[in-house]
């Protein structure tokens, strides 16, 4: 039988969130009540922060937590290395703890689909909308993204420890508002397009509700959340901040779909000076691009921009990294960008041509000069 997947809605999520100071202390009472055979999956500064809790936590319910570690990108020959230590005693884990930032998780996820094990998600820094996404990428050694994986379900937790992430350092949040800043927009436009969302449906009123609040919390609270970091105690607005950046936009992007700010992901690579840019950066980035595709006017694009400099955010090629932004660097990023799946969810049709001039004239918007009215 056939189904027409564009008279279908669809929606889904991780099983479980919990957010606030000191929730690693739940560790153990949710990988109790999903296997016996616990793994912690996290590179050694990682590992330094998470284990001890965790494994008391652990403790307290009977189970004995082991840890292997994390060392290189997110390559397939790594994972079957983790898989290999994880098994090396005969006894397959059957609960993972994928702890860290995208690095961390991505493989926790990975070797979580390999074991066939359930999946707790122990993000340390809000740096990007992963922990309670299906998704993961693998990469090769130069980091070079090779595939974009699916897991069979979404985590069965994720376990978010404020008193953790309000001390990651700031460029992480920054990035991680970089990334989740651009769900309300992509979604409106992978809605527009009449577009399928990660679950291969057409999106539901949940899902445009979600981008909206996560947009809403950002502007209000993003200024007032990093300030939290100075003081390395959480607060209200870190607090939902956080939420924004972790649960929000992680719901808003499966369930909306993506556009032209993730798709400048996949062209930005090519210009020298961008690969030690957080993703976050490139998606914000992004969306300044997609803000000139979608015709803007002036007054709006002085808004967003003086926004991503309340916060720390580029806005140029330069802020990416870029030393001399010249046209044949913006040529290599639009023709990498034409590579993007994303790029079907936008109002009409683009060219490599149309990019090359909407950078142009976002570097001359940010140089001081005017768009037209």
């Amino acid at each position: 039988m056939t189904v027409d997947m564009h008279a279908i809605r669809a929606f889904g999520s991780a099983h479980r969130y919990f957010q606030g100071p000191g929730a690693l202390g739940l560790v153990g009472e949710l990988a109790a009540g999903l296997g016996k055979r616990p793994l912690l999956v996290a590179d050694g500064i990682v590992r330094d922060l998470v284990f001890p809790l965790a494994s008391q936590s652990c403790t307290e319910h009977g189970l004995n937590l082991q840890w292997v570690e994390v060392h290189r990108e997110v390559t397939r020959p790594m994972v079957r290395e983790l898989v290999s230590q994880a098994t090396r005693n005969g006894e397959a884990p059957d609960v993972v703890l994928a702890a860290g930032g995208g690095k961390g998780v991505d493989t926790g996820k990975a070797v979580a689909q390999e074991l066939g094990a359930r999946l707790v998600v122990l993000p340390t820094s809000p740096s990007n909308d992963g922990p309670c996404s299906r998704m993961f990428v693998y990469y090769d050694d130069q980091h070079r993204m090779v595939s974009v994986e699916r897991m069979a379900r979404n985590p069965d937790a994720v376990v978010v420890d404020t008193s953790l992430l309000v001390q990651a350092p700031r460029s992480l949040l920054v990035s991680g508002i970089g990334d989740a800043l651009c769900k309300l927009y992509e979604g409106n436009q992978a809605r527009g397009a009449n577009g399928l969302n990660l679950f291969g449906g057409r999106n539901t009123i949940a899902a445009e509700q979600l981008c909206q609040a996560c947009d809403r919390v950002i502007r209000e609270d993003a200024v007032a959340g990093l300030a939290a970091l100075d003081t390395g105690a959480s607060n209200e607005a870190f607090e939902r901040l956080t939420e924004a950046l972790v649960l929000l936009s992680g719901l808003a992007f499966e369930n909306s779909g993506l556009s032209l700010a993730h798709s400048l992901t996949r062209g930005l690579p090519m210009a020298g000076g961008t690969a030690s840019t957080l993703h976050g950066f490139h998606v914000g980035y992004g969306l300044l691009v997609q803000f000139i595709l979608e015709e803007r006017s002036p007054s709006f694009m002085r808004e967003q921009l003086a926004f991503y400099r309340s916060v720390g955010l580029p806005v140029n090629l330069r802020g990416l990294g870029v030393a001399t932004p010249g046209i044949e660097v913006i040529r290599r990023i639009a023709d990498g960008t034409m590579q993007a799946p994303h790029l079907r969810h936008f109002q009409r049709p683009l060219q490599a041509g149309d990019f090359v001039d909407a950078m142009q004239r976002l570097e001359t918007f940010t140089a001081g000069s005017s768009l037209s009215e």
